[in-house]
C-alpha cells in the first residue's frame, strides 16, 4: 500500500475577520486547499476559509470534507467492497476490540446506541480499515471517528475513504500506531503552548498537580468526538479538514481560554477534571469556540508544532529505550 504524504505549500487564509496574512506553509496539498497556491486563487481561498469558519452547510459538508481531504483523488472504486469480501470470515487481532467498541459507540445516538441501525455499517467500515492498513489496524477512538463520518456521509464506502484520509493524511502517520509516541509527544507540545499562551491557567493547574493530558489526550486521539456535542464537533471538523491537525491544538487552547475564569476558581485537580468534563459536554456555542480557535492562527502554526513534536518524539524514544 502506498501512503500519500504531506507536501509543503503556501496559501492565504483568513486572519480573524480581515482575510489577511499567510496560511501556514505546511498544510496538506489536497483538494480545495490547492486554490490558495496560485495568485488568482488566493482571494478564493480567503473567501472559502471564511465560509468554513462560519460553518459548512450540512448539505455540502460531506462534499467539502471529501474534496479537502483528498478522498476524490485517493478513493479506489470497489476497493472497500473488495476488502470486506476478500477477508470475509477471516480473523485479525483487531476484530475482537472492534466488536466490543461498536456496541458502545455514541450510546445516546439513535443511529448507533446499542444495536442501532448504524452499528453494522460502523463495524464494516472499521473492519475494512483494519485490513486496508494492517500497520495501524484499529485503535480505540477510531470507532467514534468513523461513526461521526457515517452521520455526515451515509455511504459506507465514502465514509471509509474519509476515514483513510483522516488517519493517513490529515493526522501524522504514526498517530494511531500501537506505541502512540506521536500522540504522547503532541501532549507535551500542548503543555508548552499552554504555558506560553495561557500562563495564568498553566501556573494554576500546575500548582494543583493537574496532569493536563489526562484530559486532553482523549480530545486529540478521538478528534474531539468523545467530548463535544455533535453540532459543535462538526464545526471543529470543518476546520480540521480544511486546515489540518493544527486545529486540534487551537481548539484545545480555545477551550481552556474560554473557561479561564472557572479554571482559576478550581481548588483541586479533581475539581479541574470535573470542570473540563462538564464544560466540554455543555459547550454548545460553536461560533464562540471556532472564533476563539481562529484567533490563534498566528501563534499556533503547523511548522512550529512539527518542530516541537519531533523534539519530544526523540525524547520519548530515549526515555522508553526505543
Amino acid at each position: 500500500m502506498q501512503t500519500l504524504r504531506r507536501k509543503p505549500r503556501k496559501a492565504l487564509p483568513l486572519q480573524d475577520e480581515a482575510a489577511e496574512g499567510l496560511l501556514d506553509a505546511t498544510l496538506t496539498l489536497v483538494g480545495i486547499a490547492q486554490m490558495g497556491t496560485t495568485k488568482t486563487g488566493k482571494e478564493d481561498w480567503r473567501h472559502f476559509l471564511k465560509l468554513c469558519i462560519s460553518g459548512i452547510p450540512l448539505s455540502y459538508r460531506s462534499q467539502v470534507w471529501s474534496e479537502c481531504s483528498g478522498v476524490n483523488e485517493m478513493a479506489e472504486p470497489g476497493r472497500y467492497e473488495e476488502l470486506l469480501s476478500e477477508h470475509n470470515g477471516e480473523q485479525n487481532q483487531c476484530l475482537t476490540q472492534i466488536d466490543l467498541d461498536v456496541h458502545r459507540t455514541m450510546p445516546t445516538n439513535v443511529f448507533f446506541g446499542g444495536d442501532g441501525p448504524g452499528v453494522p455499517k460502523l463495524r464494516r467500515v472499521l473492519v475494512a480499515f483494519s485490513w486496508y492498513d494492517v500497520e495501524i489496524g484499529y485503535c480505540q477512538a477510531m470507532n467514534n471517528i468513523a461513526a461521526t463520518l457515517l452521520l455526515t456521509e451515509p455511504s459506507e464506502s465514502k465514509s471509509f475513504w474519509l476515514l483513510v484520509c483522516l488517519i493517513e493524511k490529515i493526522m501524522p502517520r504514526d498517530y494511531y500506531t500501537s506505541h502512540l509516541l506521536t500522540s504522547q509527544a503532541d501532549q507535551r507540545v500542548l503543555i508548552e503552548y499552554t504555558g506560553e499562551l495561557l500562563p495564568k491557567i498553566w501556573a494554576h493547574i500546575e500548582g494543583l498537580g493537574v496532569d493536563l493530558p489526562a484530559v486532553t489526550f482523549a480530545w486529540f486521539l478521538s478528534l474531539y468526538t468523545d467530548c463535544l456535542p455533535v453540532e459543535v464537533l462538526f464545526r471543529v471538523w470543518d476546520l480540521l479538514f480544511v486546515e489540518g491537525m493544527v486545529t486540534l491544538f487551537r481548539v484545545a487552547l480555545a477551550i481552556l481560554e474560554l473557561h479561564e475564569e472557572a479554571i482559576l476558581e478550581t481548588q483541586s485537580a479533581a475539581a479541574f477534571y470535573s470542570l473540563m468534563h462538564r464544560t466540554t459536554g455543555q459547550l454548545f456555542h460553536a461560533d464562540k469556540l471556532v472564533q476563539a480557535a481562529s484567533t490563534l492562527r498566528d501563534r499556533v502554526k503547523h511548522t512550529d508544532i512539527t518542530s516541537r513534536r519531533t523534539y519530544h518524539i526523540d525524547a520519548l524514544r530515549q526515555e522508553l529505550g526505543l
